[in-house]
């Protein structure tokens, strides 16, 4: 099974106590999936191998990504309820980009941010361009709120324009597409004016994505 998994994902390893290590941890994180189905024959989703099946949970999240520290500044909460629908999606609607995998950037919100922003100026638009998470986490780094940071860079880019992280902020390598000069912060526990505003724009919320289900979430 490991040799499968080796030739489907390109998996090289540098030393056969690595490769050894490796498939032990392979074949840990299949007997947590088995265990896991068997446990919870009535889940709403479903685990299966990928390519972070030879990797440790504790490897892949960092404190940084981990969590999402909660700004509490100009907290707003002033609009009016509207109908609300049975359901609404703007993944059907064309206005969300693909789910990135955060690889080695430890910077959860420059990923949520950065979403929020491309969405609302796709929503505004019609036309959805990606932009550069690499150029907010270069110039926007933990404990800096990234919104506010946005703002002061004059929006965000494309990722075309900066594709990956340069490990210092160059923010005049690339001409912002997308740019705003509010930010609204939703009250906790406040799901009406949530469930309102999601109808009209994008929000992001922060979830512990920590759990091996995360890891080996397939559909």
């Amino acid at each position: 099974m490991h040799i499968k998994f080796k030739r489907h994902y390109n998996k090289h390893y540098k030393s056969a106590a690595e490769e050894a290590e490796r498939k032990q941890i392979f074949l840990e994180n299949v007997n947590r999936i088995h265990t896991y189905e068997r446990l919870h024959p009535n889940a709403t989703f479903t685990l299966g191998i990928n390519h972070l099946t030879d990797r440790r949970i504790e490897e892949l999240v960092s404190h940084s990504k981990r969590y999402i520290k909660p700004h509490t500044e100009n907290m707003e909460s002033s609009l009016k309820p509207i109908h609300l629908p049975d359901s609404f999606d703007w993944r059907t609607k064309g206005v969300i980009s693909p789910v990135k995998d955060q690889g080695e950037i430890e910077d959860a919100e420059a990923f949520a941010a950065v979403e929020v922003v491309e969405s609302f100026h796709t929503i505004q638009t019609a036309q959805l361009v990606e932009g550069s998470i690499a150029r907010v986490a270069d110039c926007c780094p933990q404990p800096v709120d990234p919104f506010l940071c946005i703002m002061k860079l004059g929006g965000i880019c494309s990722a075309t324009d900066y594709p990956t992280p340069t490990g210092q902020c160059i923010p005049n390598q690339c001409t912002p597409f997308a740019h705003f000069d509010k930010i609204m912060r939703l009250k906790n526990r406040d799901e009406n004016t949530m469930v309102t505003w999601i109808q009209s724009s994008t929000l992001f919320v922060g979830i512990d994505a920590s759990q091996t289900s995360f890891q080996f979430y397939q559909s």
